[in-house]
């Protein structure tokens, strides 16, 4: 492994910016040599390591149906990634702000600052999940900052400064920018992982002043923001919000937005949508579309917002289908590589890409498109869906984002998404060998960029750690407890194994269908910003749970897997369950039986 220079990574980051040598005085006065330096080269394809040793052998165990190792593998991989994100957390908890235990920005810059669009939306909401998952005894204390910032900010969220705190009131378009980001990508995340809670309550009050504050007017009705991601952050939230408390206020927001674009923005502008729109002149700002880090929001948002009406039967289904569909095809052909990825800018006048840069958000778009066909009950576009994952999969140590580990973040992030739909073996070997890399970024420190971004390393670890359980989560979880599992469909049986270093008595909760129980869906789908579903417990069935170690069986009713199955482990011990759906249904507890365990 080789470290790259300041004066290496210096240089890829202002190209890669636009920067000038301003930029890069800029850069040091902000975060410090020390952060430049701590940037290191993308490990090589060929590269040879132990946890590739690992990965080798759990494909080898899934060919040979050795399932029950395969299960052990998993528990190794996804502790691993619990661990990181664990560190990572840790090492941010020692930089919070004294005063208001909210944390910075940038953990080693001279003025230190938390501001909406960044830290919020992409450190604070997932340090916040990664305590509720990992690190319970501590939750309160980013609770008691949630509800901090809420005090100093007022419904709005805004910038704060650290020492002396001082909130500061910026121009009105920021303002609505960061409070968008904050909902759909912080708030939202925990809401769909954990379900109600007071960052809930503080998703449903900024997006109500949102909507309150709406001043841009338009033949609809007055909207929030002209900016494209703005827009397609808000029909995503707005779209799931409806959805569990059927109040009308989001639905005629999310309405007006949608009509806006499909039947006046994207009629308007060669069907791409422009970063921002004049509506009093009907022409976009710039003639460009952005479809990198999040620029392609309103794709998703207009798939969620059809899917919504489709499902419903609501007339105004009718109406979006066309415009949106001759969207969802036009973006099919323009702007992509020759495999089907996505460049970074497109030109709207001429459907060209402005750059050759391709974008690690490209399951962000593809869900919007699986999210279409399933509103229609159709297999239109899975072809093409499938045709992007292969291609992404072709590339190995790939320069997603240059350097910066956000760009495997988003690119892992965006084929976990889609593996809960699109079965492809090369898929799924693709990912954890891919993680690898991201990993290899973290520093012992636990940091990894000592930058907002290290939240999004947080968020795919924990994607990660709980595809590799299956969705099951230890409690309390610790550091030497592995749990991992692999569900066989041929026999629809779930493999899981346990181990511990030292004496453990805990729970292992089962993940339930969070599309109905968190946000009312009657059918799941594709979702920004969700945990994906692997092996769910469904509600009115029942569950047999056979301890391989000992033979015995118990049956249990779904309600007391997802509170959670007892299970008391002896030092340096191991246990092997394998859980069928459908047996009679009854409620228990695994006797000692199940505790008797085999030592390695």
């Amino acid at each position: 492994m080789h470290t790259v220079t300041f004066k290496m990574v210096t240089k890829t980051i202002l190209r890669k910016a636009g920067a000038t040598p301003l930029g890069q005085k800029i850069m040091r006065e902000i975060v410090g040599d020390q952060f430049i330096r701590n940037y290191e080269l993308i490990l090589p394809e060929d590269r040879v390591s132990a946890r590739r040793h690992i990965v080798a052998s759990l494909y080898r165990s899934i060919k040979r149906d050795e399932l029950e190792h395969a299960a052990f593998l998993n528990s190794i991989l996804a502790q691993e990634a619990f661990q990181r994100a664990y560190r990572t957390l840790k090492a941010w908890e020692k930089v919070r702000d004294a005063e208001t235990g909210l944390v910075p920005k940038y953990s080693n810059a001279k003025k230190r600052y938390w501001n909406t669009k960044d830290t919020a939306a992409d450190l604070f909401s997932f340090l916040l999940l990664a305590s509720l998952r990992l690190d319970t005894d501590n939750t309160e204390e980013w609770l008691d900052a949630l509800a901090k910032e809420r005090e100093l900010c007022g419904v709005m969220p805004y910038t704060i400064h650290f020492k002396p705190t001082r909130v500061v009131k910026e121009d009105l378009p920021i303002v609505i920018f960061g409070a968008s980001e904050y909902a759909k990508d912080g708030l939202l995340a925990i809401s769909e992982c954990i379900g109600s809670g007071p960052w809930f309550t503080r998703l449903e009050e900024i997006i109500g002043a949102l909507i309150d504050g709406a001043s841009v007017q338009t033949p609809e009705g007055a909207l929030c923001s002209s900016n494209c991601e703005v827009n397609g952050e808000m029909l995503q939230v707005l779209s799931r919000l409806y959805w569990v408390t059927q109040k009308d206020k989001y639905l005629e927001m999310a309405e007006r937005i949608a009509q806006a674009y499909l039947f006046e923005i994207l009629p308007h502008n060669n069907y791409l949508p422009p970063e921002d729109w004049e509506f009093s002149r009907k022409q976009p700002v710039v003639p460009l579309c952005t479809l990198r880090d999040h620029g392609s929001e309103i794709i998703a948002g207009l798939s969620e917002l059809y899917f919504l009406e489709k499902i419903q039967k609501r007339p105004q289904a009718v109406r979006y289908r066309k415009p949106l569909k001759k969207f969802l095809d036009h973006i099919l052909t323009i702007g992509r590589t020759e495999d089907g990825l996505w460049y970074s800018k497109i030109n709207t006048n001429t459907g060209k890409p402005i750059d050759k840069v391709i974008i690690d958000t490209w399951g962000y778009i593809l869900n919007a498109y699986q999210i279409f066909d399933i509103a229609e009950g159709t297999h239109r576009y899975e072809a093409e869906i499938r045709r992007t994952m292969k291609a992404v999969a072709s590339r190995k140590s790939f320069l997603w984002e240059g350097y910066f580990q956000d760009g495997y973040a988003d690119t892992i992030e965006s084929m976990l998404y889609l593996l809960a739909w699109f079965d492809m073996p090369e898929c799924h070997r693709w990912v954890d060998d891919e993680i690898e890399i991201m990993f290899n970024k973290q520093h012992p420190s636990g940091f990894v960029e000592e930058m907002y971004l290290d939240g999004n390393f947080i968020r795919t670890a924990l994607l990660y750690a709980t595809y590799k359980t299956q969705g099951i989560v230890a409690a309390p979880w610790r550091e030497d407890v592995c749990v991992g599992a692999i569900y066989d469909k041929n026999n629809e049986e779930l493999y899981i194994h346990v181990s511990t270093d030292n004496k453990w008595k805990g729970i292992l909760k089962f993940d339930v269908p969070r599309h109905r129980t968190i946000w009312r869906l009657p059918v799941n789908y594709p979702r920004l910003n969700a945990t994906p579903e692997w092996f769910v417990v469904e509600p009115r069935k029942s569950y047999t749970v056979v301890n391989s170690n000992t033979g015995e069986q118990l049956h249990y009713s779904v309600q007391a897997l997802a509170a959670g199955l007892p299970i008391e482990l002896s030092k340096d011990s191991s246990l092997y369950l394998k859980v069928r759906r459908g047996s009679p249904s009854y409620t228990g507890n695994i006797p000692n039986a199940v505790t008797r365990t085999q030592t390695h």
